[in-house]
């Protein structure tokens, strides 16, 4: 599940330093970029290796250093689209944007086939995400095999096991899976100012259940995901803060099905422009309590 996040976010790639001159309330740009990522021990090969071009705009990330998804910008330097070609299938992730560079839509597809649609819409007075219909090919989740292996979709579109497993316990027939989620934001220190989800509550009418994660933050470390758009699997890319706890409760016909929470801890630091951002990352599970750990590298 954090591989999930990390990759998730991290592959949106550092829309952080990609982001254009006009304002946008998503577009972070801490120019603190990711070189690599170790999950669980920070010896030997790396996970995750990051390259960008002379400009500082990333052209592809390598997976353990088997996949690479390459990236493609607009001209305001949003990112189009990211491809990862296999031998087996070809996977695209493609986004579009308003007129104000902020994100509408994304669709993830395979072998030119979409697969999984998300549709955003915005509050009109603080331009933030309040909104998203996600639209899933329930046939194609019912393949496991394929799902689980797909680095890209669990990197950055979202949780495929968890998915697969929704859509088989349900028994649903239909032909597609809808959900519908609703996203709120701790107030900032600033008038109109919105930086931290507090709560994500998801809704999946098909199959009578509702995900509610309600979070706190540590407010002295920042996010080096944050402003990355294409980041949405656990909307790793838009809270300005990293994650000190999280609640994640289901419900199965308004019976809790589901109860877990996660603390997470930061060492060592990595500065720049007086803001913190941690090179250790530890999430525990209330499920285990096994500390989980991933080290990121970030460039000079």
């Amino acid at each position: 599940m954090k591989r999930c996040f990390f990759l998730l976010v991290c592959a949106a790639a550092l829309l952080a330093t990609l982001s254009s001159c006009q304002p946008n309330v998503e577009v972070y740009n801490p120019k603190c970029k990711i070189s690599k990522i170790w999950y669980r021990s920070e010896v030997g090969d790396p996970a995750e290796v990051y390259q960008y071009d002379k400009k500082g705009m990333l052209t592809n990330i390598t997976i353990d250093s088997l996949e690479t998804y390459d990236f493609t910008y607009n001209k305001d330097k949003t990112v189009a689209k990211v491809v990862h070609v296999g031998k087996k299938y070809t996977e695209t992730i493609d986004m579009t944007y308003d007129d104000d560079g902020l994100i509408k839509t994304m669709t993830y597809s395979m072998d030119d086939t979409v697969r999984q649609e998300a549709e955003f819409t915005r509050d009109e007075e603080t331009a933030r995400i309040k909104h998203v219909e996600e639209t899933y090919d329930k046939s194609f989740f019912d393949r496991y095999y394929i799902m689980y292996k797909s680095k890209l979709y669990n990197s950055y579109m979202g949780n495929a096991e968890r998915i697969c497993k929704m859509v088989e316990e349900s028994g649903a027939k239909g032909l597609t899976l809808h959900c519908s989620m609703d996203i709120k934001y701790y107030p900032g220190k600033k008038e109109k100012e919105y930086k931290n989800i507090a709560s994500i509550v998801q809704r999946f009418p098909d199959l009578r259940q509702e995900v509610t994660r309600t979070f706190t933050y540590d407010t002295t470390t920042f996010n080096p995901f944050y402003g990355l758009t294409y980041a949405y699997a656990g909307f790793a890319g838009y809270y300005v803060n990293n994650k000190a706890t999280e609640e994640e409760i289901v419900r199965t016909d308004g019976i809790v099905t589901r109860q877990v929470s996660y603390t997470y801890k930061y060492e060592g630091e990595h500065f720049l422009n007086d803001k913190r951002y941690p090179r250790q990352f530890i999430t525990i599970s209330s499920e285990n309590y096994i500390p989980i750990r991933t080290y990121i590298l970030y460039a000079k």
